[in-house]
């Protein structure tokens, strides 16, 4: 039996991995799409050629470092709500153990319904401080920039 699990165990390892590095590939292929369109639309909106960022600029360099930090700061805060959702799970298995002790020798079915539950409803709760950082840390960056553009005589 382990032998028959250990393989589909490999097996599946492999297909996570292989899975991972085409969505990471895809994700860089969109981004480079992404970046391209923003050009041309840089483009037809100035009717000059645009085809040279100078990250030299300081607002050009300031904004990629804070576009490049969202990724972290958004992936930092979705594993701190997966790891809040863990731990109500945790605390809801224990305390299901605790009050039907019949569960560790199969007397007694656990509530499924209540981990699941929980489970949705961390899992929307924890994350709408990711969601508004997706959508409010363009809009508040173009603002600011905008701002300072128009101080700056830009």
């Amino acid at each position: 039996m382990r032998d028959i699990t250990d393989r589909l165990d490999a097996v599946g390892n492999v297909t996570k991995a292989n899975t991972k590095g085409y969505s990471v590939g895809s994700a860089s292929l969109a981004c480079f799409l992404l970046f391209s369109a923003y050009l041309d639309e840089v483009e037809m909106m100035t009717g000059k050629e645009f085809k040279v960022i100078d990250i030299a600029v300081p607002e050009i360099f300031i904004g990629g470092l804070l576009g490049s930090m969202t990724v972290f700061v958004f992936s930092a805060w979705a594993i701190s709500a997966v790891g809040i959702a863990a731990e109500e799970v945790i605390k809801e298995v224990r305390r299901q153990f605790k009050e039907h002790p019949g569960i560790r020798t199969y007397e007694e079915k656990p509530n499924y319904k209540q981990c699941v539950a929980i489970v949705n409803e961390a899992g929307l709760r924890q994350m709408i401080k990711p969601g508004l950082l997706a959508v409010l840390s363009p809009i508040t960056v173009g603002v600011t920039f905008r701002i300072i553009g128009y101080y700056r005589g830009r």
